[in-house]
């Protein structure tokens, strides 16, 4: 058997079995733009000093609410962070008419039926309205919509962090992504993160829906910055060539 999102290495369980465990790889289709102007972009965009990132669809289970609360209490005791919150809401898309929301709406609409019982429904789920709740809009950058894959890397260069507050994980698609721009991360301690992250050396790790952890934890990268260094050290395992290696060697 084969898991995604795991490490690199092979346990075997008798009788000819075994189980590889394998990193998301890295996507190497995204490279840093060398001609991107990082101060002019925050000048643009209002950024301050030091700029925390949420990427990806907007799923609840990525909790972008956490991201946005511990975010407005780090915000009351710096006058030197901003946000960035890049993003398409994955139910509730800009755009009805849009050809990928009636897709989305024709293809998990039965199954949503099937599986998931009313709480866990995500229709009417809407993050950021917590941003002018909370009074931190001038404090955030917010693209919600579809990231085109040349803008991508504008975000990553421009940023210090990528915060992956979730509320339980599968492989992480973003964490592979960020690393992709040797980018420090901060996660809760939920699903693959704490074997990824070194607790310390390539991010942090911060406990599941703890507002005053997270907080402080932000609050401690600001003033303990993990090195790049680290994080290009760190993603060495999970090269293309390690993960086509170990499912050849299975």
């Amino acid at each position: 058997a084969i898991k995604a999102g795991m490490t690199c290495r092979v346990e075997h369980l008798g009788e000819g079995n075994s189980v590889v465990k394998l990193y998301h790889p890295i996507y190497d289709l995204f490279q840093a733009d060398p001609e991107f102007d990082k101060e002019a972009f925050k000048k643009k965009h209002g950024l301050k000093e030091h700029v925390f990132l949420y990427f990806g669809f907007i799923r609840k289970y990525k909790g972008l609410h956490n991201v946005i609360r511990s975010f407005a209490e780090l915000s009351k005791k710096r006058v030197d962070v901003s946000l960035i919150i890049c993003g398409e809401s994955f139910w509730n898309t800009l755009d009805s008419k849009k050809l990928s929301t009636r897709i989305k709406n024709a293809v998990f609409g039965l199954a949503k039926k099937i599986f998931l019982s009313s709480s866990d429904d995500e229709r009417n789920y809407d993050p950021i309205a917590l941003v002018d709740e909370l009074n931190i809009r001038d404090k955030c950058f917010i693209v919600n919509e579809f990231i085109p894959n040349e803008e991508v890397p504008q975000y990553f260069q421009v940023s210090d962090c990528v915060l992956l507050f979730y509320l339980y994980a599968t492989p992480s698609g973003i964490e592979s992504l960020s690393y992709n721009f040797d980018m420090p991360l901060i996660a809760t301690r939920v699903g693959h993160f704490p074997e990824t992250i070194r607790d310390g050396f390539n991010g942090y790790l911060v406990e599941p829906d703890n507002i005053e952890d997270m907080m402080d934890k932000m609050n401690y990268f600001i003033e303990h910055p993990i090195p790049r260094k680290n994080v290009a050290q760190a993603k060495d395992k999970m090269s293309w060539d390690n993960y086509a290696g170990a499912i050849m060697k299975a």
